[in-house]
C-alpha cells in the first residue's frame, strides 16, 4: 500500500537504546520524501502526532484512514 499526504496511519513504538520515546498511536502524513541516505528508492514519511512530529521509513506505517475519512 502507497503511503500519502493526508493518509491517517499507525505506526509501532519508536524505541533508541531500549527507551520508548514516542508510544505507538495513530497521526496524519504531512510529507513524504525520498531517503537523504540511502541509494534505494525507500520513502520516508512525516508523520504527526499528538506531541508534535517525526520521520520514518513509510514501511513501518499502516494505513487506518486517508483524507475523506
Amino acid at each position: 500500500m502507497k503511503i500519502n499526504v493526508g493518509d491517517r496511519v499507525s505506526y509501532p513504538d519508536v524505541v533508541v537504546l531500549g527507551q520508548t520515546l514516542i508510544p505507538a498511536g495513530v497521526g496524519m502524513v504531512v510529507d513524504v520524501k525520498a531517503d537523504p541516505y540511502g541509494k534505494t528508492s525507500r520513502q520516508i514519511a512525516v508523520v504527526e502526532y499528538q506531541h508534535g512530529q517525526f520521520e520514518t521509513f513509510t514501511s513501518a506505517l499502516q494505513i487506518v484512514g486517508g483524507k475523506d475519512d
